[in-house]
């Protein structure tokens, strides 16, 4: 058995690389793909509003999860589209 032996600024630099991607993909890439669609944009604020934790949805029971997913999903492609509706 080989012992792979790299310095310590070597690991700290992967360290610190992965910490970067992360934090890049948690405070940049995901704002931007919310901000780049209006049902993204939606979604978001009606979950900020109703001050829902979406992490604690998997630590409940599924079979609620389903429900819950439903019925946003639901929501969603049932929204008007607009207030100016022409009557015939």
């Amino acid at each position: 058995m080989t012992i792979n032996k790299t310095s310590a600024f070597y690991r700290w630099t992967k360290f610190f690389v992965g910490l970067a991607i992360f934090w890049s993909f948690t405070y940049v890439i995901c704002p931007a793909i919310t901000a780049s669609s209006e049902d993204f944009t939606t979604m978001a604020k009606f979950i900020d509003d109703s001050g829902i934790e979406t992490g604690e949805f998997y630590y409940t029971d599924i079979e609620v999860c389903g429900e819950a997913d439903l019925g946003a999903r639901s929501t969603f492609e049932h929204m008007p589209r607009s207030m100016n509706v022409a009557v015939k």
